[in-house]
């Protein structure tokens, strides 16, 4: 992979004011917060959990059965970062302390609007030191092997661009959605997408649905009331807020996974069929080479 790291003129970012930021655990349903304070230059996103140190980079990366992005580090595990990371990515903030008072970040929803509404409210400020930033040489695919139609494509750019085809079968749909890089698309066309089931659910019989919630526990018992999307094979049950937001939820999904690189990127990428297993390893198969540049310069 023929990248480089190279340093630009943009400043790096933190907020200005420690915030709080209180939710629930979808696994336990139980009430979990979180602590977001700045951070100096050059320090990046950095999670504090049971006294352990976790910076936010895909070495830390920890493959779980849910569909989640979690790290881990000398034993702590912590759970659901993927749309706070979004959400810290998608405004352009580069350094921030996030200390949780539980192993899983706080959610209000199955979106990261929250955590934008709460960190653009904290003041997003400059710092002094400029970013560094990565560059591709050439064109570059990176597929799942599982998956043979799974590719992520990165061609050199001067600007970060995503487009990403996502396909599902009805009444989701096969959707192409769009991110240009900028706090303005993210707050616009991304932040507000919820999670969603990845299959119909017969609303006769309430198996399935029962067997989702006793890994998720503070979804309720009727799916017509849940924070997640929900659908049967004939319609949604939860109403949409555009007809493709499941396609944006996954691009969301994809940014938050991306920002463990721990750099920006300058790219313009094509992603077809993301999903948190392919992302994971795109993300530390990028990181690994800026990583292995970086030790050798």
């Amino acid at each position: 992979m023929k990248l480089k790291l190279i340093e630009s003129r943009e400043k790096q970012r933190t907020v200005k004011k420690k915030f709080n930021f209180r939710g629930f655990s979808f696994f336990s349903g139980e009430n979990v917060s979180m602590i977001c304070e700045p951070s100096k230059e050059n320090t990046g996103i950095v999670f504090y959990c049971k006294g352990v140190r976790i910076p936010a980079i895909a070495e830390n990366i920890k493959l779980v059965d849910v569909h989640t992005t979690a790290l881990t580090k000398r034993g702590v595990d912590i759970l659901a970062i993927e749309h706070l990371m979004a959400a810290i990515w998608g405004l352009g903030i580069d350094n921030l302390i996030i200390r949780l008072s539980s192993n899983v970040v706080p959610a209000q929803s199955g979106s990261a609007e929250e955590f934008t509404k709460a960190l653009l409210k904290a003041e997003i400020v400059e710092q002094e030191e400029t970013r560094q930033v990565v560059v591709f040489d050439e064109s570059t695919t990176i597929t799942q092997p599982e998956f043979k139609s799974r590719f992520a494509k990165f061609e050199p750019f001067d600007k970060f661009d995503i487009k990403c085809f996502v396909p599902f079968l009805s009444p989701i749909g096969e959707h192409t959605v769009f991110f240009n890089g900028s706090a303005k698309s993210f707050v616009r066309d991304v932040c507000w997408a919820r999670t969603f089931l990845r299959s119909p659910i017969d609303i006769n019989d309430l198996t399935k649905w029962n067997g989702i919630r006793s890994v998720f526990k503070v979804l309720p018992e009727d799916p017509k009331k849940s924070p997640i999307i929900t659908f049967t094979e004939r319609g949604f049950l939860t109403p949409l807020k555009k007809e493709d937001e499941p396609a944006r939820h996954k691009l969301l999904d994809l940014i938050g996974d991306l920002a463990l690189v721990g750099y920006r990127l300058r790219v313009k990428l094509t992603v077809n069929e993301p999903g948190h297993k392919f992302t994971h390893l795109v993300a530390k198969k990028i990181r690994s080479s800026v990583v292995a540049k970086k030790n050798d310069s």
